[in-house]
């Protein structure tokens, strides 16, 4: 994986390479009616405004990705013209003063910050798609449970309707979980490997600050 991040763009042609295989699952529950049963099902919308969020946070992640991988090319130009704020200021910083082994410690550890803080936000929504979920479990089971209190007969007629209800409560609390944790599990995984990529590039900024020093 770490010679694939040294091509140029690299890193973002493999992120595009794995949304792909994404937008094949999402045609192929399309297709097969899957999505449309879960969003006719669910009459709280919460899976709809789940997977609406999803999409945006998907598309946020695209542009970072991409933003990442220009970050590594002028991380290898070793220029201390880059685009980037907040690897031009680093580089400006090593050439304008002596750069003790202090000083450049201090220096990567606000830059870490900095490039970790443009994308930090995602977590929070992946965590913030399973309490949807949990939130839609609830609601669920509310809509369930209180089909009961309109029980006042055992009409075999009031019982379809008692049992129909009951099933719709159920398909919400069931679907909203399910969309939530895929939602957030998902987010999780792309984030953690935005994440991982910034590691890299973190290593070869030690790398470029070293070499400067010497």
């Amino acid at each position: 994986m770490q010679p694939l991040l040294k091509k140029p763009h690299g890193f973002f042609f493999f992120v595009l390479l794995l949304l792909s295989i994404e937008l094949f699952i999402w045609f192929y529950l399309e297709d097969t009616g899957y999505l449309y049963l879960l969003l006719l099902s669910d009459k709280s919308q919460i899976s709809l405004l789940i997977i609406s969020i999803y999409i945006l946070t998907s598309l946020h992640f695209l542009y970072s990705s991409f933003v990442v991988s220009k970050q590594f090319m002028e991380v290898d130009d070793r220029s201390d013209s880059c685009r980037n704020m907040a690897l031009n200021r680093f580089f400006k910083s090593l050439t304008e003063k002596p750069a003790d082994n202090d000083r450049i410690s201090s220096l990567l550890d606000v830059l870490d910050i900095r490039l970790r803080s443009r994308y930090s936000f995602g977590f929070l929504v992946a965590d913030l798609m399973m309490k949807l979920g949990l939130l839609g479990t609830v609601i669920g089971f509310i809509i369930m449970l209180g089909s009961l209190s309109d029980l006042n007969s055992v009409d075999i007629s009031v019982m379809q309707k008692l049992l129909a209800d009951m099933s719709s409560g159920m398909k919400i609390a069931l679907y909203t979980t399910l969309t939530g944790m895929l939602a957030g599990i998902f987010l999780n995984m792309k984030y953690n490997f935005l994440d991982w990529a910034i590691d890299h590039l973190m290593n070869d900024l030690k790398e470029a600050a070293i070499e400067s020093k010497l």
